[in-house]
């Protein structure tokens, strides 16, 4: 019999789970932002002030008229270097070319933030 509040974790699951999620999220915000389909502030909740100011200058790079191409994520892998840092890669499409993205997600305050942010996009 299992006390109150214990239950049964799987692998993949609990802070697993938790960490893929804010990385996706964080992916597929930054993405939306490059390519001009989400307004820039947006990031805020996932990033830190430095990163959303770091994205902000190439929200709509990739729109350049016509017709708008939705931004897809087309890979993306995450590890754990240490209890309290992820660090999560991506392959994403903006506009129809491809570009990399790397996030530094660090746990703070009890949730975890973007702190780092690198991309081939321009």
């Amino acid at each position: 019999m299992r006390g109150p509040g214990l239950r049964v974790v799987r692998p993949g699951d609990g802070v697993e789970a938790e960490v893929r999620a804010v990385a996706d999220a964080a992916v597929r915000l930054v993405v939306e932002v490059l390519a001009g389909t989400r307004p820039a502030h947006q990031l805020s909740l996932v990033a830190v002030p430095a990163v959303c100011r770091a994205v902000a200058p190439h929200g709509g790079a990739g729109s350049r008229g016509g017709r708008v191409v939705p931004p897809k994520v087309l890979s993306s892998r995450v590890q754990r270097p240490s209890p309290a840092v992820a660090e999560a890669v991506a392959v994403v499409a903006v506009s129809g070319r491809v570009h990399a993205l790397a996030l530094r997600l660090e746990h703070m305050r009890g949730r975890w933030r973007c702190t780092a942010l690198e991309t081939t996009a321009p």
